[in-house]
């Protein structure tokens, strides 16, 4: 395990036994002074953890602890890369890490926080564990609908082409295109296995009861906003919000022009239900 001195916060690396036996997760943690909630985030398809560093550390200076590991077959965890076997596996990988923030401060409110497959990842958890954290926080996620089943070899390859509907501004997808840690292919597996569990997904909607904030944007070139809208329709949580922003591409959270104004409404949401 590695320790870094913060200035209010302490940060830990480790890896930890993923929901298969024999395959590790990269997770870190940072915790701050103080806190009143523990976040844990979920990074989305072909991307790491270290993405969300800046968001991160927005939550550190507003006394939350944070909780983000790199997705299986992704960023330094383990497992072939870019591959996905079966639809429990994320959600499952997820419930390891979210009892890592839960026993170690039992006290304090957890809330999920996912993007894109990352969203797909923690709503797929609200409909396996009801009511098992305080919130889920969605932002453009892969939710009910995955396009067409793809054909040809399930250990085959196919490009990952999601850079061009990231972000508006062309730094920011350049970026994400020049990031070493990002993936560059991932299994026509995976991209079936999304599509069968979207499927579960949509079927299973009125599982969905706990407190949930959906964030997106408008002009997503990736997962389109109606898709949003309506799993938000199927979902049953009396307590539910869907904030939708004109303009933006796929990667919200990272949009220069907006993200503060963003972090500081997922800021609001999580205080509101942490009292």
């Amino acid at each position: 395990m590695d320790f870094v001195d913060r200035n209010l916060s302490r940060h830990f690396e480790e890896m930890i036994e993923s929901s298969t036996k024999g395959t590790n997760l990269y997770q870190h943690t940072d915790l701050t002074d103080f806190p009143y909630a523990n976040v844990v985030i979920v990074h989305g398809l072909a991307e790491h953890s270290g993405r969300y560093e800046t968001l991160a550390n927005f939550f550190l200076t507003h006394h939350m602890n944070v909780f983000r590991y790199d997705q299986r077959g992704h960023g330094k965890s383990e497992g072939k890369r870019g591959d996905l076997t079966n639809t429990h596996e994320l959600p499952d990988d997820c419930k390891i890490v979210v009892d890592i923030a839960k026993s170690q401060f039992p006290d304090l409110p957890t809330f999920l926080l996912g993007h894109s497959m990352g969203g797909h990842t923690v709503l797929k958890f609200a409909t396996d564990y009801p009511g098992y954290v305080d919130g889920i926080i969605a932002t453009d996620p892969l939710s009910i609908e995955f396009g067409a089943k793809v054909s040809g070899d399930p250990e085959s390859y196919v490009p990952n082409n999601l850079g061009d509907g990231v972000n508006t501004d062309p730094r920011v997808t350049a970026k994400y295109n020049n990031d070493p840690m990002n993936l560059k292919e991932y299994t026509v597996r995976l991209m079936n296995t999304l599509q069968q569990s979207a499927a579960e997904l949509k079927e299973d909607l009125p599982k969905i009861s706990d407190p949930l904030l959906m964030l997106h944007g408008q002009a997503d070139g990736i997962i389109p906003v109606a898709d949003s809208f309506a799993t938000y329709q199927g979902i049953s949580s009396e307590d539910k919000e869907i904030h939708v922003y004109p303009h933006l591409m796929h990667e919200i959270l990272n949009e220069p022009s907006r993200k503060w104004e963003i972090y500081e409404e997922i800021l609001y949401w999580i205080k509101k239900h942490s009292y």
